[in-house]
């Protein structure tokens, strides 16, 4: 018998491109007022909490439709589609991307003073075409009760705004080369699980019965009630509050006062994420967070207060993160020679690289690739970068989103703040400040496009081609999903922040520290790296060394004792800044998971994967109503995160 393949869903479709256009800006509108106004942060943690309330608030208005009229209403794939549309739009959106980009552009022209000396410093190594130095222009931006609409507003920004736009069109092709590149091996050879995309692929399935499933609902109420009842004690404090959020202890008395602040929270949503991470990744991140506190305490204990960040746990990530790297290529070293050999072959001996099954031929991908680095390492040396320079910093560049994209699909950990892994950090601990000198460290500071790596897109992009695998959608579409989703997306978070900041005005005080804390933070760290220049920082190659090392001893081990149950991805998780608030979550998870498959096997953990996946949508659904009603009543309402 003869079988045909199920048929690809529908999934770029009109209706709900339009409905994408209609939701991004509303959704961008919230973002700014949750971040920058009110500093609670949605693009902190993944799957991103205001893009499932509105994937649920446009499902419930879709099951209405279903009712009346079946045939009108959206598909599993078109739900899917705004789904990934949503998530890279409020990535671009997001605190650390362009909310960071907006407050460097204009920053040095406004906040320059014969005191700070930035006009002689650096002004003129700041690439114009990046920047805006027109003082008129920037007044309405900073003072406010102006319009960003005037001709001569829209002729200043118009062109920067192009040109950051191209930048992020570039980077999120390489991305997409990359993630080609990538995905058979890690989707289908190496079964990586994606954790992170289970509840909106468990939302979105008509067949997969979630909605139905009492043990969803319990979850779902504990959440959603423990939210709720938060949310009624802060409007009403005879209420009593439940602590689930972080909260801060400092002790003075040794042995904790060596540990300095411990932080304690007990996010339903965090455990209900991590619940779904592999039992070795999450014993490996307990034993080693443990492992890095203990580090601190001992160095305060024995008076090694000499020997500055001490025990370097930026640089070992770094190595960690080189090291992991080249234990990838390792690992997939056949599928990896098999993509060059298709990619090389003439026309007559390739391959059927261009199969459907693909998001674009391995030939495309693997000179997509090389073309789209030479091309981005260009936009960067047009930007006052060094040639030599511009090539190095796009492939350290690669490392961290690849790094953290292998984490989401592997672990599934929902946040990854890794500020200190960027390039500019990366040369300046090997080269030092000195040898880059003032123009190349000018334009490391401009052209920083992500600043704690939480919100970025390449995660985003291999989900979005696991969630084609999984919904049936076509591979290609899904690529073309996704450079919609970046160039619109980035324009859309542009607009709705400089229409903001040019009707309130980003130094009025109407928006929180991070309209201008950013750059604040950047152009005050390059005053000193060009004031006080330094040399390499050989401790800390040395402890790149380390880490290196640890990983490549953490990777063979993995390979040659599969029974052990330390994880190399660990070693770098523990090391995530936010792990400090998360780390009650994960030794709850790690117990929980435990004790189910120690006691009741594979069987009763996959029948309580709904309850934890109800934790997420409760805590999610119940907090941003609270964050909703902060927006709508311009009052201060209960955070279920941070």
């Amino acid at each position: 018998m003869e079988f045909k393949p199920a048929p690809q869903q529908r999934a770029l479709t009109w209706r709900v491109v339009l409905l994408f256009a209609i939701t991004a800006p509303i959704n961008c509108y919230f973002l700014i007022q949750m971040e920058l106004v009110r500093y609670t942060f949605p693009t902190w943690v993944v799957p991103l909490s205001n893009v499932i309330f509105i994937l649920t608030a446009v499902m419930l208005i879709n099951g209405v439709i279903r009712l009346l009229k079946s045939s009108i209403a959206l598909g599993q794939g078109e739900l899917l589609f705004l789904y990934v549309t949503l998530s890279l739009a409020t990535t671009l959106a997001g605190c650390d991307v362009l909310q960071a980009i907006l407050s460097v552009l204009g920053h040095s022209t406004w906040f320059a003073t014969e005191e700070n000396e930035w006009r002689t410093l650096f002004w003129h190594h700041l690439p114009q075409w990046l920047t805006v130095s027109d003082r008129d222009a920037l007044r309405g931006y900073y003072l406010g009760e102006s319009s960003l609409y005037l001709p001569k507003h829209l002729r200043v920004w118009g062109p920067v705004v192009a040109a950051w736009i191209l930048l992020f069109l570039v980077t999120a092709f390489i991305f997409l080369c990359l993630n080609t590149i990538l995905r058979r091996q890690w989707t289908e050879r190496e079964r990586l699980t994606f954790p992170i995309i289970q509840l909106p692929l468990a939302m979105a399935n008509p067949t997969s019965r979630f909605f139905r499933n009492k043990r969803m609902w319990i979850g779902f109420a504990i959440a959603a009630g423990i939210s709720l009842f938060n949310g009624l004690s802060h409007l009403y404090p005879v209420i009593p509050h439940i602590p689930v959020t972080r909260r801060f202890f400092t002790f003075h008395e040794p042995p904790l006062s060596l540990y300095g602040t411990i932080i304690t929270a007990f996010y339903p949503f965090a455990i209900g994420i991590m619940f779904l991470m592999p039992l070795d990744v999450l014993f490996s991140t307990t034993f080693f967070y443990v492992l890095y506190r203990n580090e601190v305490a001992l160095a305060k204990a024995v008076g090694w207060h000499s020997i500055p960040n001490f025990p370097y746990l930026n640089e070992q990530t770094i190595g960690a993160f080189i090291g992991l790297c080249l234990f990838f290529a390792w690992t997939g070293k056949r599928h990896f020679r098999a993509v060059l050999r298709s990619a090389l072959a003439s026309r007559g001996q390739r391959a059927h690289s261009g199969a459907p099954d693909e998001p674009m031929s391995y030939r495309m991908a693997v000179w997509g690739f090389v073309l789209g680095i030479l091309l981005f390492a260009f936009l960067l040396y047009k930007a006052g970068m060094a040639m030599w320079l511009a090539l190095v910093f796009a492939v350290l560049f690669l490392i961290t989103p690849l790094v953290t994209t292998r984490i989401r699909a592997e672990s599934g950990i929902f946040v990854h703040a890794y500020h200190w892994q960027a390039p500019r950090y990366i040369l300046n601990t090997v080269l030092g400040t000195h040898r880059l000198g003032a123009r190349n460290l000018t334009a490391l500071s401009v052209c920083f496009f992500n600043r704690d790596y939480r919100p970025q897109q390449m995660p985003h992009q291999l989900e979005a081609f696991k969630i084609a695998e999984v919904a049936r959608i076509s591979q290609r579409r899904m690529l073309w999903t996704i450079l919609i989703a970046t160039v619109f997306g980035a324009l859309v978070a542009f607009w709705v922040q400089l229409h903001f900041y040019y009707q309130f005005g980003a130094d009025s005080g109407y928006f929180g520290p991070w309209s201008l804390g950013y750059g604040r933070e950047y152009f005050g760290r390059l005053t000193n790296w060009i004031t006080y220049p330094l040399d390499t920082d050989w401790i800390g190659v040395i402890f790149i060394g380390i880490g290196f090392t640890v990983m490549m001893a953490l990777s063979y081990l993995r390979v040659k004792f599969f029974w052990l149950p330390l994880h190399p991805l660990g070693y770098v998780m523990a090391s995530n800044q936010e792990m400090s608030d998360l780390w009650i979550p994960l030794v709850i998870a790690l117990s929980l998971k435990w004790l189910i498959l120690r006691h009741g096997g594979i069987q009763s953990y996959r029948r309580m994967i709904p309850f934890f996946l109800g934790l997420v949508l409760g805590d999610y659904l119940m907090g941003s109503m609270w964050s909703l009603l902060n927006v709508l009543l311009n009052t201060t309402m209960y955070q279920f995160y941070p």
